[in-house]
C-alpha cells in the first residue's frame, strides 16, 4: 500500500455527509446528470474568480467552499475513495520533475 502521507482521514465521511445533505434538500447527483454537476463545479470556480477580479477575499474564500461541495457531493454519491485517491495522486506528482520540465515562469 501507499504511505498515507496526503491522506485526509475522514474526507470520505465528509463526503458521503454532503451527498446525504444534497438527498435530503431533493436534489439527484449520479452518473445520468454528472456533466451537468461538472458544470456546476466550474460555475462556481467562475464566482471564485470574479470575487478575485473583484478583490474580495473574504467571498473568494466562500466561493471555493462552495466549489469543494459540490466535488465533495460528487465523490460521495458515487462512492468515490477521494482520500485514497488524492493520496495516491499526490503521490504520482512527487515523481514528476520541478515545475514539469517547464521552463516559462508564469505556467
Amino acid at each position: 500500500m501507499y504511505p498515507n502521507k496526503y491522506y485526509i482521514n475522514g474526507l470520505n465521511d465528509v463526503a458521503h455527509s454532503v451527498a446525504e445533505w444534497r438527498e435530503r434538500k431533493g436534489f439527484v447527483t449520479g452518473k445520468e446528470n454528472m456533466l451537468a454537476k461538472l458544470m456546476l463545479v466550474v460555475t462556481e470556480i467562475s464566482e471564485a474568480a470574479e470575487e478575485v477580479r473583484k478583490g474580495n477575499w473574504n467571498d473568494f474564500q466562500l466561493e471555493m467552499a462552495d466549489v469543494f461541495i459540490r466535488c465533495l457531493d460528487i465523490c460521495g454519491s458515487l462512492d468515490l475513495r477521494i482520500a485514497e485517491s488524492i493520496n495516491w495522486k499526490m503521490l504520482q506528482n512527487e515523481e514528476r520533475s520541478y515545475r514539469h520540465d517547464k521552463t516559462n515562469k508564469e505556467e
